[in-house]
């Protein structure tokens, strides 16, 4: 054996020596020493051992004859030990060296409670500890697979029941509650903040990316972000066919008005990805031109962009835009007004704007070939009680009784969006973040709600339709109680409503309306090919006098609010606009 052994131990350390080399195992920090590390030194130990036994097996001529087979298992085993071991035990001693600085910088962090799958939950628990050890830690994970139930994860209890979540927050004194997939669908995190709320505690509640991130391991603490109301929709995701947006949208030149507001941007957004030849950006606000242009700019497309200062009142602004291009080919119209309460203080900005604009943007639309016109209209069009409904509604019908031309006119009536400048959810946020009150307008006031991103795809799914003169309607799903978001907009920010927060009610503003609608009584609409589209069957016109915007201008040009409010309300079948009239 001692023979044996003087003969093999230089080829073994040889062997070992270039394998080393090779996959360069002593570039490895031992403080830094992980899983994977562990993994390929053993490879590579087993990867030597089977490379000895070789050796000596044609050595000893196809066999171990005065050569235990057990030598090299031992080395392996022993070398195995001395690797991995003494990585392991530098790696434990930083750990514990790290862990008693956290201790000593902090006096407690914060407690946080993983809803997820187990495996994903394992992936976050460790870019915690990674990332933000010294802030927050898991004291509790609750999985969705039975036979983890119970067990630990980490040194963590895993529980099941997730109607119980409320009571281990108050329990284990949890401060937040993070959530993975599969539970980031909106009815799950309803029922999760729905039991964390019946236990009238203090609990803010964050969610993960996505499953891509989890998934590759990139977690970034900083990307764990707080639930939003939008996050609560209960609304399938829209699927869009981007093949047919493109056949609309590719290789055209694009005008967008309002280009810098909530939706003036988001279409410019979604339009950039189409790929169009020339994407020209109108708008009257300086700062917002700059804003959506500097953005847009960023994403690097190649996209021609054209920023142009302008008024939609204005024909010669609006020519000068045009004549940038050969020929634009398609319009969004989405400069308007569309506070309520302020455009009820000012009447004639309100007309001359969203009327007078529109009829101005049509005729150089017509003037100047365009294809495709598309007017984005408001559910307060409909029946309106204020002056901001009435000149949408009137917009509306100014571009359906317009002459038949080569311009398809359209316009795509919706509700209210999530986040949209001067919407309530932002004010809402701004009310929490000052320690309240939140002001609401009654217990009673519904809207209907869609996320921006999702109404801006259906208007342009809707514009890309080969028809002339229609109005289509998107289906908003259920309306909202603007109570109940409130109150559910203070529990996600981790306080309890009426307690932490106080909730005040204002009443209703002059126009406003407890509900809104998105069809009158005359009206009716038919399915279209398109999923969450419809379009209105009753021409617009009904048996109505067609507007006279000469007599419209006049009243503008005069001031007279009463004599608007009037003229808009004869023009508008079923509107409510006159004092002596009680609103719904």
């Amino acid at each position: 054996f001692a023979e044996s052994f003087r003969q093999t131990i230089g080829m073994v350390v040889f062997i070992f020596v270039v394998l080393i080399l090779l996959f360069r195992l002593y570039q490895g920090l031992w403080r830094f020493f992980t899983f994977r590390d562990c993994v390929v030194t053993a490879a590579v130990l087993a990867l030597g051992t089977a490379l000895v036994m070789a050796m000596v097996f044609l050595r000893t001529g196809g066999g171990f004859l005065h050569y235990p087979r057990s030598v090299p298992m031992i080395f392996f085993l022993l070398f195995l030990g001395w690797e991995i071991g003494g990585r392991g035990i530098v790696r434990l001693f930083r750990e514990w060296r790290i862990a008693g600085i956290q201790g000593r910088r902090v006096g407690a962090r914060k407690k946080i409670i993983l809803v997820g799958d187990t495996a994903e939950s394992d992936q976050v628990i460790r870019a915690l500890e990674r990332q933000a050890g010294d802030t927050e830690k898991v004291v509790a994970v609750f999985a969705n697979v039975k036979a983890h139930i119970g067990s630990k994860i980490h040194g963590i209890p895993i529980y099941g029941d997730q109607s119980q979540i409320g009571a281990a927050v108050t329990d284990l004194g949890a401060d937040s509650i993070v959530i993975l997939p599969p539970f980031t669908a909106p009815r799950s995190i309803n029922r999760i903040v729905e039991s964390v709320t019946s236990e009238k505690v203090n609990c803010e509640f964050r969610v993960i990316p996505s499953y891509n991130d989890i998934a590759s391991g990139r977690i970034d603490v900083g990307r764990i972000r707080r639930v939003e109301i939008s996050d609560l929709l209960e609304r399938n995701p829209y699927e869009v066919d981007y093949e047919h947006l493109q056949s609309f949208v590719k290789g055209k030149r694009v005008l967008v008005t309002g280009a810098g507001g909530s939706i003036g941007s988001e279409i410019c957004r979604q339009v950039i990805r189409l790929q169009p030849e020339a994407l020209l950006l109108f708008e009257i606000s300086e700062f917002l031109l700059f804003e959506i242009e500097r953005e847009l700019l960023s994403l690097g497309t190649g996209v021609k962009l054209l920023a142009c200062a302008g008024d939609v009142r204005n024909r010669d602004q609006i020519k000068r835009a045009m004549d940038l291009v050969d020929t634009v080919e398609v319009v969004f119209h989405a400069a308007a007004y569309k506070h309520v309460d302020l455009m009820e203080r000012n009447p004639e900005v309100c007309f001359l704007n969203n009327v007078i604009g529109t009829v101005t943007m049509a005729e150089m639309a017509e003037k100047n070939g365009v294809e495709d016109f598309v007017l984005i209209s408001s559910d307060k069009a409909v029946r309106p009680t204020s002056l901001m409904g009435a000149s949408k509604r009137m917009a509306e019908r100014c571009i359906m009784e317009r002459p038949d031309s080569k311009t398809r006119f359209k316009a795509v009536r919706f509700g209210n969006v999530l986040g949209s400048s001067g919407s309530v959810v932002p004010i809402f946020t701004e009310q929490i973040a000052r320690g309240g009150p939140v002001t609401v307008t009654s217990k009673e006031v519904t809207r209907y709600f869609m996320t921006i991103p999702e109404a801006v795809e259906l208007v342009i799914v809707a514009g890309s339709q080969p028809v002339d003169r229609r109005v289509f309607v998107l289906e908003m799903g259920e309306a909202v109680k603007i109570d109940a978001m409130a109150r559910r907009m203070i529990e996600l920010s981790g306080f309890v409503p009426e307690v932490d927060i106080a909730i005040v009610y204002t009443g209703l503003k002059k126009g406003e309306k407890e509900y809104e609608e998105l069809l009158t009584d005359d009206e009716d609409v038919v399915a279209t090919d398109l999923d969450r589209i419809w379009v209105v069957k009753k021409n617009v016109n009904g048996t109505s006098a067609k507007i006279d915007l000469g007599y419209l201008l006049e009243l503008i040009d005069e001031g007279d609010e009463a004599a608007l409010r009037e003229y808009a309300h004869s023009l508008i079948p079923g509107s409510r606009l006159l004092p002596d009239v009680v609103r719904c």
